[in-house]
C-alpha cells in the first residue's frame, strides 16, 4: 500500500560530492517540498565541515555540519528524517553495508549507483537481501539516474506510449564527459591506453558504461518483446593531441590515451537484433565532429522518431532524477521500486496547483489563475 506523501520532505545527503553539488543546484532552484537537514561524508576533508562552508551561498544548509557516519548525523537532526539520497559508489559489493545501514534506520533510499536501476537481472542475492529489510521496515528503495534510468529506458517508453506493436527499437546517445568524477573514471577506463582498455575489458576490470543489459530488458519487459541475448562491444578512440579531463584526477590526457569510448548493446532474439543502444563518451566530443544528442527509433503500429539535442546532461540530468524522484519513493509500496513506475512529472516543484481566480470570471480567450498552497 503506497505511503503517505510528508510536505516537506527532509532528506540527507550520504556522499557529498560532485553529484551532491549538482542536487544542491537542483534544490536551491526551486523546490520548497524537499528540505535537506544532514550530510554524511566519510572523507577527512570533508567530515567535521559545515555544509555551508562547502556549497557557499545556499543560506538553507546553514547548521547543517557533515557527519562522518550516518549515526552520527542522526545523533544531531532533531527533525523527523524521511528519505536519504545515496551518491557514493556503483558496485553492490561496496554499498550494500552502506544502503543496509539506511534501512535499518528507518530511511527511504534512493541510490545513484547504476546497480541499482534494474538489480534483480544480474544481483539478485543482493537484491533480495535489500528488498527483505525494506519490506520488514515498511520502507522503499530504488536507483535513479539519466543513464539507466532515463536516456534509455523511461524516454523511449514515454514515446512508444504513442504506440503499439513495438517490434525494433534503436537507441543512440552522445555525450561529452568532461569533468566526470572519479567513481566513473574507475570502470568506464577513460584515459586508459587502447591495449590497457582491451586487456582490462576482457578481465572485467573495467566494464565501460553500466547499466546496458539492464535498461535492454526493462524495454523488452515492458513492451512484451522477446529477446534471448544481450551482447555488448566497446570501441575505443585517442587524439594526437593533449585532451582537457576537466579532472584534476586525470588532468590533460595525453595524446595516445583514450579519450573516446564507445558502447554498443543489442538485445537480440535468434540472433537477430531487436534492441539496439550506442553510447558515444567522449571528451569535448565536438572537437571531433560529433553532435551531443540522444536520438530514438521505434518501429511499432506508428513508427516514431524522436532527438534531444543536447542530450540530456550525464551528472546533472542525474541529480535532477534523484531530486524528481524524491515523493514517489517515499510514497512507494515497501520493498525495491522502480523508477519506471513512477509519476510522468517527478517532485512537486513549486508546492501549489493553479485554481480560476474567483475575482475574475473566465471568458472566451481568457482565464485568470491564482495560486492555491498544496496542504500536506
Amino acid at each position: 500500500m503506497p505511503k503517505a506523501r510528508p510536505m516537506p520532505a527532509n532528506v540527507i545527503l550520504y556522499g557529498v560530492g560532485a553529484l551532491g553539488t549538482l542536487v544542491l543546484d537542483a534544490l536551491r532552484s526551486g523546490y520548497p517540498t524537499i528540505r535537506v537537514v544532514g550530510a554524511v561524508d566519510h572523507a577527512p576533508d570533508k567530515a567535521g565541515r559545515p555544509l555551508a562552508e562547502l556549497y557557499p551561498g545556499y543560506a538553507a544548509l546553514e547548521g547543517i555540519v557533515v557527519a562522518g557516519t550516518l549515526a552520527e548525523c542522526l545523533a544531531g537532526i532533531e527533525a523527523p528524517v524521511h528519505l536519504v539520497y545515496h551518491m557514493t559508489e556503483s558496485v553492490p559489493a561496496a554499498i550494500e553495508t552502506q544502503l543496509s545501514e539506511i534501512l535499518e534506520a528507518g530511511l527511504d533510499v534512493i541510490s545513484a549507483a547504476e546497480s541499482m536501476f534494474h538489480p534483480w537481472l544480474r544481483h539478485g542475492e543482493f537484491t533480495q537481501r535489500l528488498d527483505r529489510i525494506a519490506r520488514a521496515k515498511g520502507l522503499s528503495v530504488t536507483g535513479v539516474g539519466i543513464n539507466p534510468g532515463f536516456s534509455f529506458d523511461s524516454l523511449p517508453l514515454m514515446l512508444a506510449r504513442a504506440t503499439c506493436g513495438v517490434t525494433r527499437i534503436d537507441i543512440s546517445r552522445t555525450i561529452d564527459v568532461t569533468g566526470t568524477g572519479p567513481g566513473d573514471i574507475d570502470h568506464v577506463g577513460y584515459a586508459l591506453w587502447p591495449k590497457e582498455f582491451e586487456e582490462k575489458i576482457a578481465s572485467g576490470r573495467i566494464v565501460g558504461h553500466m547499466g546496458m543489459p539492464e535498461s535492454i530488458a526493462q524495454l523488452a519487459e515492458r513492451l512484451d518483446m522477446t529477446i534471448d541475448t544481450v551482447e555488448e562491444r566497446w570501441e575505443t578512440a585517442t587524439a594526437d593531441f593533449p585532451v582537457d579531463s576537466g579532472t584534476p584526477e586525470l588532468g590533460m590526457i595525453e595524446p595516445g590515451r583514450v579519450i573516446g569510448i564507445t558502447q554498443f548493446g543489442e538485445g537480440k532474439k535468434d540472433g537477430e537484433t531487436k534492441i539496439s543502444m550506442r553510447l558515444v563518451m567522449y571528451y569535448e566530443p565536438e572537437d571531433h565532429g560529433l553532435e551531443v544528442a540522444d536520438r530514438i527509433e521505434i518501429v511499432g503500429d506508428h513508427h516514431i522518431k524522436a532527438s534531444l539535442v543536447p542530450a540530456a546532461r550525464s551528472l546533472f540530468g542525474a541529480a535532477c532524477t534523484i531530486v524528481n524522484a524524491t515523493h514517489d519513493v517515499i510514497a512507494a509500496a515497501p520493498g525495491f521500486a522502480s523508477v519506471l513506475d513512477f509519476s510522468i512529472g517527478g517532485a512537486e516543484r513549486g508546492g501549489f496547483r493553479y485554481v480560476l481566480d474567483p475575482a475574475k470570471p473566465p471568458r472566451p480567450g481568457h482565464v485568470a489563475l491564482v495560486k492555491e498552497a498544496i496542504e500536506p
